[in-house]
């Protein structure tokens, strides 16, 4: 086990690794190259970035080009051509494969999907909360109003590039490891905005305190914060996929559903509630419910 300061001074080169990435997805990035962006020898920096991001970086690699991809197909009218071109793909029955096997649909159909997200919620969804994965697509609700309960919640912020989101939860999950709470508590997104800068925001990874979660002498764990959420009305929308289609999702439903929903955006965070934990080589199975905070105009 390594000291918390080597710990962290990994954790910046990986950062460096994957901000290097997001720059240039679709460059011609290799193990060598990106050893030498966090100057670690390829050997330790394989070992090192599999150890603290939970895959290889070839993985990171693949999953941080087809997420810019889903972004550019959500925002643009680019063609997949052109999509696949840009994410370093050389034809786009290549990127079609790696997008279906990433997203569990073809370039296409996500597209499509996002035009009919942004839609204006109408008369014909069912109240309460987002309904199961598995009922058909056409009659899965685009958007549904529900009232979330206050709930409390044992968090960690979260320091990096989104793409390092996973590691926040696993480091509040390990710190976490001699409560009552453990690791078997609702593992819960909170994106906070900058009041700064209105397109920043702050990630906070949390775990919903179902309980006494406190260690035997009362504290929390150093770096942990206990956090209460107000609860209140939320559009809600499940998004079964991988969690680097969040992003694109929640900018449909921001950019899209919202204007014409007859609702505003209030001051509480937005939350993603990951409702299953993904299995190794099938991301396009993870479940989450995304909530935007609204109120009436």
């Amino acid at each position: 086990m390594m000291k918390p300061s080597t710990e962290r001074d990994y954790r910046r080169r990986i950062a460096r690794v994957i901000e290097a990435i997001l720059i240039e997805p679709g460059a011609p990035h290799t193990l060598d190259s990106l050893a030498e962006v966090a100057h670690l020898s390829p050997y330790h920096f394989h070992r090192i970035y599999r150890a603290l991001a939970g895959e290889s970086v070839v993985e990171t690699v693949q999953s941080l080009r087809l997420a810019q991809a889903a972004q550019r197909l959500t925002d643009a009218a680019a063609s997949v051509t052109t999509v696949a071109h840009d994410a370093g793909y050389n034809s786009p029955q290549a990127f079609a494969r790696a997008f279906r096997g990433f997203t569990g649909v073809t370039p296409s159909e996500f597209r499509a999907r996002q035009k009919h997200l942004a839609a204006p919620l109408d008369d014909t969804q069912p109240a309460g909360g987002p309904t199961s994965p598995e009922a058909p697509d056409h009659v899965l609700p685009r958007v549904e109003l529900t009232e979330v309960a206050p709930l409390d919640v044992l968090c960690l912020r979260h320091e990096g590039p989104v793409a390092t989101i996973g590691q926040s939860f696993r480091d509040l999950i390990h710190l976490l490891r001699d409560t009552p709470l453990a690791d078997d508590g609702q593992r819960i997104g909170i994106c906070v905005r900058d009041p700064q800068a209105r397109e920043r925001f702050r990630y906070i990874a949390g775990v919903a305190a179902t309980g006494a979660a406190a260690s035997p002498d009362g504290t929390l764990p150093t770096g942990v914060e206990s956090l209460r959420l107000e609860g209140g009305l939320y559009a809600a929308h499940r998004l079964v996929g991988p969690y680097a289609l969040i992003a694109p999702t929640f900018r449909a439903l921001y950019q899209g559903w919202l204007p014409h929903s007859g609702f505003i955006r209030d001051s509480r965070p937005a939350l993603e509630l990951y409702r299953n934990h993904c299995v190794a080589g099938v991301p396009h199975e993870c479940v989450t419910d995304l909530l935007i905070p609204i109120r009436e105009e």
